[in-house]
Order: structure tokens, then sequence, then C-alpha cells
């Protein structure tokens, strides 16, 4: 994940099965990429907690666009506001 544009930093949790990533404040990364980098290396992406710059969507109950990216996420609880970013809950991806 370290070579990913856009990360900055990456710590692993094998025992907590958690991954935490600073991406740089410019990246355009989006979360659907970066889950499917986890996939790819054999690892399951489930819910995810993310600080990020956007807008909820006001006309989709639990929705919010990502600034950037415009990467649109499904959210497990409504937004909270951190300054000029957002904490966001976002939903583990469903199986097909």
């Amino acid at each position: 994940m370290q070579k990913v544009d856009g990360v900055q930093a990456v710590k692993v949790s094998l025992k907590e099965g958690l991954t935490i990533l600073d991406l740089r404040p410019d990246n355009t990364i989006t979360l659907a990429k970066l889950r499917q980098i986890i996939k790819n290396n054999g690892f399951v992406s489930k819910e995810a907690t993310a600080v990020a710059r956007g807008a909820p969507n006001a006309a989709a109950d639990r929705q919010f666009t990502v600034s950037g990216t415009t990467e649109e996420l499904t959210l497990s609880e409504a937004p909270k506001r951190i300054g000029d970013a957002w904490q966001l809950q976002i939903r583990a991806p469903t199986k097909p």
C-alpha cells in the first residue's frame, strides 16, 4: 500500500485485522480502488472509517460525495463535521 500514489503512511495490525492509511491531502485515489488493492493482496475489506472533504448528498440518505474524486460513498451512519472535513463510517462492500 505504501507504493500506491496518494498514500503517505501505512500502519497494519494483523492481530486486529486493521489497516490505517494516511493519505496526502492532494490524493486522488478512491476508496473503491483501495479496496480492490486490498482484495488483490488476499484480504477482505470491511467497514471503513475515514476523514474526508466533501459533502453529504442531500438527495440521498447516507450518501457522501468526496471532493477531488467525486466518489459516492454509502455511509453506515450520519457523517460528523470535523472543521472543514467530515468523519465517515463507510459500509462494507456488498457481495455480488
